[in-house]
This record gives C-alpha cells, sequence and structure tokens, in this order.
C-alpha cells in the first residue's frame, strides 16, 4: 500500500510537469509541409462515420507509388475517429489528442528508465524527450509516429516486467498489435523477439524446455500479435489495395543503386539522426554552443552505451536498437522519425556510458552531472519552447485554402478528376476525385493515363510543382480556361 501511494504521487507529479504541453505548439492549423495527415484525418473521418477506413477520394496512381501508399495503417485513425466524430476535421482538437499521447509518453519513458536509474534520472531524462524539439515538432503533425512510440514503449514496460503473468502477455499481445496497426515498422518489436528468443534459447539449451520457450513472453507476443493482425487484417481492417506496392517500389529503386550505395549515403543522415534528439533551433551563440555538445555528446555517449550494455549481457531491448540501426541504414527515405521508436533506448545507452565513464574521470556523483546536463539543455531550448506558442507562419487550411475548397465544391462535379499536387488535402476538404502526376514517367505517358481517367481539370496551388505543370499544360494538354479560385490557386479546365 506504501508502494502504490508513493507512486500515486509520482504520477501526479509527473502529470502536473506535463501540463506546459498543454500549451506548446497546439494550434487550429497544420504545417503546410506536406498532406500525409489529410489521409489520417480521412481514414478517421471513414471509421467515425461506419465506412471501410480506406476509402478516399484521392485516387491512387499506381504509377506513382513513392508519393503515397493506398492508404496507411489503420492504428492511429482509429484512435482519432473519436475525435472527428465529435468536433469534425479541426485540426486544434487532434493537436489536444496528441498533446494527450505525449502526456502518456512522459509516465512511459518514466517508468522504462526507473528500471535502469533512481527517480530523478529516470524523471530528467523523460522531460528532456518530452520537451525535445522532435517530440515537439511532432505534437503539431497529425502523424502516427508518437501514437507508434506510446505502444511501443508500453510494450517494453510491460516486457521488462520480472514476473510475466496472463493478463502482461495480453497487454504484450495488444500493444505490439496497436503499434504494427500505428506505423508497419514496429513489426521490428516481433522480429526483435524471434531473434532474442533464438539467441535466449541458444544460451539456455542445456535448461531450455519446449514447454518453457512456447510460454516465454517472446514467443507469446509473436504468436498472438501475428493471429490477432491477421483476422483483422481480414475481416474490419481489410483493403483491396495491399500497401506492399510503395515499400517494394521503395526498396526496388534503392537496389538499382546497390545496397552499400544506399547504407553509404544513410550513414551521415543517421548520425545525425541521433543527434536530432539532443537538438533545439537556437539564434543565440551560448544556446547555439551548448546545443551542439549536446548533439555531440549524445551520439558519442549513445554509441557507447550501447557497446557496454552488450558487451555485459544481451537484452530483447539491445536486439530491437540493433534493428532500428539497420532501418536507418538500409531504408532509402530520409526522415528522422523512422527512428523516433528507439528513442528511450538512446537516452538509456547514454546514460550508462555516463555512469561506466564518468566515475574513472571525477568524483562527482552521475545523478549529479545528469541532473545538470537535462538542466542544460532544457535552458537552451527555451526560445524554442516559447516560439512554439506562435501559430505557424506556413500552413493549412488558411483562409483561401477554405475559399478554394468551397469553390471545388461548389464548381466540381463528384465524378470529375481532378489533378493536382496534393490530391489526399484537396479530396479531404472537398470530397472531389484527385489524383497526383507520376513524375517517373514522361509527360505524353502521363497525359495518356490521365485521358484514359477522363480527367476534367488540373489545379495548380502554392506554385507547388507549377513549372511541370505549366509545361504540361503548354506542351500536352491545352486548357480550355484557367480560372484563379482564390489566392495561390489556379484551375486549369483540360476537355
Amino acid at each position: 500500500m506504501q508502494a502504490l501511494k508513493k507512486d500515486i504521487w509520482l504520477i501526479l507529479l509527473l502529470l502536473a510537469l506535463s501540463v506546459p504541453l498543454f500549451f506548446l505548439n497546439v494550434h487550429n492549423s497544420h504545417s503546410a509541409g506536406g498532406d500525409d495527415y489529410a489521409l489520417y484525418i480521412k481514414e478517421a473521418k471513414n471509421i467515425a462515420e461506419g465506412k471501410p477506413y480506406y476509402l478516399s477520394d484521392n485516387v491512387f496512381n499506381k504509377h506513382n507509388v513513392h508519393y503515397s501508399p493506398p492508404q496507411y495503417p489503420p492504428g492511429y485513425p482509429l484512435l482519432l475517429a473519436p475525435v472527428v466524430k465529435m468536433c469534425g476535421i479541426d485540426i486544434l482538437p487532434l493537436c489536444y489528442f496528441n498533446t494527450v499521447v505525449a502526456a502518456m509518453l512522459l509516465l512511459c519513458f518514466f517508468y522504462f528508465f526507473r528500471r535502469y536509474m533512481g527517480v530523478i534520472p529516470a524523471t530528467c531524462m523523460a522531460l528532456m524527450i518530452v520537451y525535445g524539439s522532435v517530440m515537439m515538432g511532432l505534437k503539431q503533425t497529425i502523424v502516427a509516429d508518437t501514437t507508434c512510440l506510446l505502444f511501443v514503449m508500453l510494450y517494453m514496460v510491460v516486457r521488462a516486467a520480472e514476473k510475466q503473468n496472463s493478463i502482461r502477455m495480453t497487454l504484450l499481445v495488444l500493444f505490439a498489435t496497436m503499434a504494427i496497426l500505428c506505423r508497419t515498422q514496429a513489426v521490428l518489436l516481433l522480429l526483435a523477439e524471434v531473434i532474442y528468443l533464438f539467441y535466449d534459447t541458444i544460451r539456455h539449451r542445456k535448461t531450455a524446455t519446449t514447454r518453457s520457450i512456447l510460454t516465454s513472453p517472446g514467443m507469446v507476443a509473436i504468436a498472438g500479435s501475428n493471429a490477432l493482425l491477421f483476422i483483422l487484417n481480414k475481416t474490419i481492417f481489410y483493403t483491396p489495395n495491399s500497401t506492399s506496392v510503395f515499400y517494394a517500389a521503395i526498396f526496388r529503386d534503392a537496389l538499382q543503386k546497390g545496397a552499400l550505395t544506399v547504407v553509404r549515403d544513410n550513414v551521415n543522415f543517421f548520425l545525425e539522426a541521433i543527434k536530432s534528439f539532443f537538438h533545439y533551433d537556437t539564434d543565440n551563440s551560448i544556446r547555439t554552443a551548448i546545443v551542439t555538445i549536446m548533439e555531440s555528446a549524445g551520439l558519442v555517449l549513445c554509441i557507447t552505451g550501447l557497446l557496454i550494455s552488450i558487451a555485459k549481457k544481451i537484452r530483447f531491448t539491445d536486439v530491437f536498437f540493433v534493428l532500428m540501426c539497420l532501418l536507418m541504414l538500409f531504408y532509402p527515405i530520409h526522415d528522422a522519425r523512422y527512428f523516433l521508436p528507439a528513442i528511450a533506448l538512446v537516452y538509456l545507452y547514454s546514460y550508462t556510458a555516463l555512469r561506466t565513464v564518468l566515475p574513472t574521470i571525477t568524483t562527482i556523483r552521475p545523478l549529479y552531472v545528469g541532473v545538470a546536463f537535462a538542466g542544460i539543455y532544457l535552458f537552451a531550448g527555451l526560445k524554442y519552447l516559447r516560439s512554439t506558442t506562435e501559430p505557424p507562419v506556413n500552413y493549412v487550411p488558411a483562409q483561401n485554402d477554405h475559399n478554394a475548397f468551397a469553390y471545388l465544391r461548389q464548381n466540381v462535379k463528384d465524378d470529375e478528376l481532378i489533378i493536382c499536387a496534393r490530391p489526399r488535402l484537396v479530396s479531404l476538404y472537398t470530397d472531389r476525385k484527385c489524383i497526383i502526376h507520376a513524375w517517373q514517367l514522361p509527360m505524353a505517358e502521363n497525359k495518356r493515363i490521365f485521358d484514359s481517367m477522363n480527367a476534367k481539370y488540373l489545379l495548380i496551388a502554392y506554385d507547388i510543382v507549377e513549372d511541370y505543370y505549366q509545361q504540361y499544360l503548354n506542351e500536352y494538354d491545352h486548357p480550355v480556361d484557367s480560372t484563379e479560385i482564390a489566392p495561390g490557386y489556379r484551375l486549369y479546365k483540360i476537355r
């Protein structure tokens, strides 16, 4: 009972420390840098309305699978569906949903770290992650990364329990399944379990029995999650188009360069991805110097801590981290958020190295150094954190976006097809059929494809690929007429 009371006070303290999250980088608009989020919201809207989640007016262009898979995994949209049901297509409530996820992550990080260190360093590192620029930036982005991370961390917290029972085993299956349903890359959890189970069986081959192997947490998670995913994908989450074409095309193009070339190109980016977990944008020379030192120290400490951890004893988390590293080295798309599921391990390895190395060079307790490290890091990010309270400069939907979308809803028929550079975004707000061009093909081939689909309009917005579309219109598809439907938007009628 005393331990429970102590935990309640700790949870209340951590929840209090999460309160500022609800005032940082929470806005009623979304970054205009891409339109991935539009497909997530569309899928959430479908689930809220009881429709098949994959339905979309974004017409999948099989000749350009690099732009987007036909649909995203349904886990994140499933969780967003109640918010969309209550609030409609509104960015602000969705940002608050992401903020709740961030607050829950603060608790998960704490309990994960607490198994390896005391309360104070665990709290400090949890705060460094959730208030770091990577996590803070993703709060305003309606994508599945932080939600996937939440289920990965829940899995790791339960997985690290000294004793497993039927409830914990069930939670392992559910958390692994939800992580994979949020982002496919979370399947590395199960692959890590396979590898670790094989390694652990070999290590204990004299005492291991068939029963002990079949009832181990790893085997239960592997079998249970695969069975549950199979059932879900064949029933309520069935889709006619597989996302495998998207990933197959990416890796096929990468293999044409050669695996070694891809790895060589990715090494520096991968190292920068690790450093980004200790990064803040600053405009002050002192803060910039602090951040630069933190980034370099974090990278060195992480690699050192990984080697120390493996040298002592290989754990499941080590296997998962190595698989994440291999993904970053071989995956041809450069985006640091793909490494996000490993962020807690980056900090854990950094702590391991710090605690091992410090006593050999100073008498100062590692605890004090760690607290100072966290304090200085968060101090360096104060200006950045304050800046997140200001509305974004480049965002959607702005008033001109709403005007353009209203025009399209009123003047374009349901069965007419619009060619545009951001079909996921335009189709979400207009409920009109949209398709992107295939930049991998010659313009003449694009015209043949669009003619076969009887595309009627071409929309240029925000000067995105404007030169390409203007050349296409001049040489291949002379417009019948054109209209500036809103500032930054011009609609061309091509038949």
